[in-house]
């Protein structure tokens, strides 16, 4: 059964920092609120090993349901690591040479296309290829291994995520999603193995976005894994709010004990959470992290628990959190004040130089923050 949540490549997923939607109480400002519309209609159901929620004030949503679990099966088709007929699955395990797909709706051609930008735009942080080192670790199944130094350098040795130099992927003509897609990919390091938990599950929720978009949906919400898109109203009038975790590990003990760090009011974006506090472990009285640098090639040592991102679409904002956890509080921030043409707003969280917890929070994401 696919799982993008468990294997999140370079940093823990949102499964570990928890976002809980806020469907009562008063909105951020009047001018937030709308006319009520009494009713909420909901679906759910299981995909990429984990589930996935829909609510809207449209009671044609009720209907949709056979509709969606196909679309979320056609993406796995494409995407799925743990399914072996996947596109992703058939390159990663194949020789080197020329490839040619054909790509359902086009999902594959697009995470793609992002990859490689987010690729760029974090100067590697964000690799696809880094599944290698994860394994390596020991993180998919025996998390107390230890390697030299010399171990360590074996294993980056199998990971890049390079164009013309690990790959050459040829752009279709024609990108029209409601087709059938040929590519084509060429492996040319024979060690290249692709995994794109790190923005796959993102991806999912944009393309029901899109979905509901076209079905002239003017209020929703959607969320797959923790990973979550918000358009119009809830069915009170108002943005839709959705509560941060505090990023305490003393809270790990009881992932069902919620406390909240903040609460957003959010229309027309989506947002996404990456964090530490609750998935590392201990050796030797030394907390090892699940992010991976894809530079150095070990965990993460920086005081960073958790960076929440809201972005324009959750693709982006599933990839970025990645990203700001490799980075690190001040990289992050100074990312973020110094590219105002991403839209992207955080609330970090974060062990200060006094050894107490601190957070962060972008300007954007205070004009939206309720508490």
């Amino acid at each position: 059964m696919p799982n993008y949540q468990n294997t999140k490549l370079i940093s823990a997923s949102s499964f570990f920092a928890f976002l809980t939607i806020l469907l009562l109480g008063a909105a951020c400002s009047e001018t937030s609120k709308k006319q009520p519309t009494e009713e909420a209609y909901s679906i759910q159901g299981n995909t990429q090993g984990t589930t996935y929620s829909i609510i809207s004030n449209d009671d044609r949503l009720l209907d949709l349901k056979p509709e969606i679990d196909a679309i979320l099966l056609d993406f796995d088709r494409c995407l799925s690591s743990y399914r072996d007929s996947s596109i992703v699955s058939i390159f990663s395990h194949a020789e080197a040479g020329l490839y040619h797909f054909k790509d359902i709706q086009g999902y594959f051609t697009r995470c793609f296309e992002l990859s490689e930008t987010v690729y760029q735009i974090s100067e590697g942080a964000f690799d696809p290829s880094i599944y290698p080192l994860v394994a390596a670790w020991g993180f998919m199944k025996n998390p107390a291994l230890e390697m030299s130094e010399e171990q360590v350098d074996s294993v980056k040795n199998l990971i890049g995520f390079q164009a013309n130099r690990d790959y050459v992927f040829s752009l279709p003509e024609i990108h029209d999603k409601h087709q059938l897609i040929k590519f084509s990919l060429e492996k040319i390091r024979p060690s290249l193995k692709l995994d794109f938990n790190a923005i796959a599950q993102g991806l999912s929720v944009d393309v029901l976005c899109e979905f509901l978009d076209e079905k002239g949906f003017e209020n929703y919400f959607v969320e797959i894994g923790g990973e979550l898109r918000v358009k119009g109203t809830n069915k009170d009038g108002e943005f839709w709010r959705i509560g941060i975790d505090v990023a305490d590990e003393s809270n790990a003990v009881d992932p069902n004990e919620r406390v909240l760090q903040s609460i957003i009011s959010v229309n027309n974006r989506a947002v996404a959470t990456s964090g530490n506090y609750r998935k590392f472990y201990e050796k030797d009285g030394i907390k090892r992290s699940h992010t991976i640098d894809p530079k150095t090639g070990y965990p993460v040592q920086h005081s960073l628990l958790s960076a929440t991102v809201v972005a324009d679409n959750a693709a982006f904002a599933d990839a970025m959190a990645t990203v700001f956890m490799v980075w690190g509080t001040e990289k992050t921030i100074d990312f973020v004040n110094s590219n105002p043409q991403y839209n992207l707003d955080v609330l970090l969280q974060f062990i200060n130089q006094k050894g107490e917890m601190s957070t962060y929070t972008s300007p954007g994401m205070r004009e939206i923050t309720l508490q």
